[in-house]
């Protein structure tokens, strides 16, 4: 008898989870807000140095262009986050009135869900509305998910959280590329010390991106290396682009 009391436990421990302290919508601002950051800055870096843009000219181009990025962006998200915030609490507040003023039609409405989506007998449909209708805060939320697709739930951030850890997060790591910039300013605009001075640049983005994937698999349960990868050819297919269209254009407009 000990051993299957030891299989329990074994298998009790083994299943502990391990939830992370940054939620999943945190983890999602952050990571959306960083690679944008990233990409925007390093993609604009990479043309002007292509098209041998002078060191404090792409300097003040990318602090100008990073800042308003960022604002947009944070500004952007929470817009977007109080506007779904107002219609999923709008649309909560339509059903609980009808729940309360019109509960047949609500029951029928959620019997016609578990017969033609679900194939339910009707009778197993109708005993099922009445078991969770005596339960009114179940149906309605049970209710929003089956007829609206709304999945209530805590928002942990709320709008302006939000919007600010948008803009941080695109802030901070769109800092990355610039730094390179910085081996521009030391090298001169000779084409061979461009291509050096890119290839600084393109590392601090590809080491951004590269973490910013790792943090993701990492939350995600995902191949971290992998997701790492995916993240850094991502970053350098925008940077290497931006720069080849720059050089061409150099090539063929020459000043």
């Amino acid at each position: 008898m000990a051993e299957p009391k030891e299989s329990r436990s074994s298998h009790s421990s083994d299943h502990v989870e391990d939830h992370s302290l940054v939620s999943g919508e945190a983890l999602k601002v952050i990571v959306f807000g960083g690679l944008d950051g990233i990409m925007t800055i390093f993609a604009l870096v990479a043309g002007c140095v292509g098209t041998d843009v002078r060191p404090w000219q792409t300097v003040g181009l990318g602090l100008g262009t990073l800042f308003a990025s960022a604002f947009s962006m944070g500004f952007g998200e929470y817009v977007s986050a109080q506007a779904e915030a107002e219609y999923v609490k709008s649309e909560l507040n339509r059903e609980k009135h009808e729940v309360e003023t019109v509960p047949v039609l609500e029951k029928q409405e959620m019997h016609d869900i578990y017969t033609k989506r679900y194939s339910f007998s009707p009778r197993s449909a109708t005993n099922l509305v009445e078991i969770i209708f005596k339960n009114k805060k179940f149906f309605l939320h049970h209710m929003m998910v089956e007829e609206l697709g709304i999945l209530l739930q805590d928002d942990d951030l709320g709008p302006l959280k939000r919007g600010l850890l948008m803009f941080v997060s695109h802030f901070l790591f769109g800092l990355l590329p610039l730094v390179g910039v910085f081996g521009f300013l030391i090298t001169g605009s000779t084409f061979a010390r461009s291509i050096y001075a890119f290839l600084l640049t393109s590392i601090f983005s590809l080491l951004g991106t590269m973490a910013l994937g790792y943090y993701k698999g990492t939350f995600t349960r995902q191949d971290r290396v992998k997701s790492a990868l995916w993240m850094g050819l991502n970053g350098l297919i925008a940077g290497g682009s931006s720069y080849l269209i720059g050089w061409i254009l150099t090539v063929l407009f020459p000043r």
